[in-house]
């Protein structure tokens, strides 16, 4: 059945979700804890952005274009609290935007904040293994351009328009050091993963890129395009036979943040400015 189709959610992605709610409800503001630290109570609710079914009463966001694994898909859900899951059944007040940004905003806070934590220096292997992850050869083509490092991660930032990854973006900049010397030693005993770490996302970029005719489109929509590529890269994670689960996933999903932004540094994703 549809219904259950679109709320049979992997188990990665319900730790996605809860990893980065920061144990709150993605309202603005509410103070709400999801998960009681006192018993075993769970107050969340998971909520579709574009509904999981069409309602038979009034109007939804319901898209009948989406099929059910997008719509049981991490992008398409928002963790909340059940008072604020009532009031965003405001289709006119709460439009598909507006919960898109809310959500984007939430945990681009947590982002932010788990960097704080050292959950790399906690979780030493956590780089390598999102490096076995996406290390495949999934897209079996070669691409025409090596990977450069550009000079200047703020040229790259405004000459692409980049909004709100910019903090990200500053941020994890500062573990490129550590993940260059990883990729070093995986090239000193001849393995490719590397290789195909940036290839792989230089494919999903231009997967995304191929949506746009122009520059000033790329730039209108740069941390869409960054959002996306993240999460066709945690598809790729979510295939991986390479699962470790002893790893928390708040170091997983930094982790893939520090390899993006070394991509983006590499002109992996979006595009290089015009050399002086």
């Amino acid at each position: 059945m549809a219904k259950n189709s679109a709320r049979n959610y992997s188990q990665l992605t319900i730790k996605r979700l809860y990893g980065l709610s920061r144990n709150n409800c993605a309202f603005p503001s509410c103070p709400v804890e999801l998960l009681s630290s006192e018993d075993e109570t769970n107050f969340s609710n998971i909520c579709h952005i574009e509904d999981a079914n069409p309602s038979l009463h009034k109007s939804d966001r319901y898209n009948p274009n989406m099929t059910d694994d997008e719509r049981r898909d991490f992008k398409n859900l928002l963790l909340l609290c059940p008072n604020h899951h009532i009031e965003t059944n405001d289709i006119e007040k709460y439009t598909v935007k507006v919960l898109r940004d809310m959500k984007r905003n939430h945990e681009s806070q947590t982002k932010q904040k788990l960097s704080g934590k050292d959950l790399i220096g906690k979780h030493p292997s956590a780089l390598n293994t999102v490096i076995g992850h996406i290390g495949t050869d999934f897209f079996g083509d070669n691409l025409p351009d090596e990977p450069i490092t550009a000079p200047n991660p703020e040229l790259k930032i405004q000459f692409n328009h980049v909004i709100q990854y910019r903090p990200i973006i500053e941020e994890y900049s500062a573990y490129q050091g550590r993940l260059s010397k990883i990729y070093d030693e995986i090239e000193r005993i001849g393995s490719t993963k590397k290789e195909l770490v940036l290839r792989n996302i230089k494919k999903l970029y231009l997967k995304e890129k191929g949506k746009y005719n122009s520059f000033d489109e790329i730039k209108e929509n740069a941390d869409s395009i960054f959002s996306n590529v993240e999460s066709e890269l945690w598809e790729l994670i979510d295939k991986s036979d390479n699962t470790n689960n002893d790893l928390p996933i708040e170091a997983i999903e930094i982790s893939l943040l520090v390899i993006m932004v070394d991509a983006f540094m590499r002109c992996n994703i979006l595009e290089e400015p015009p050399k002086a």
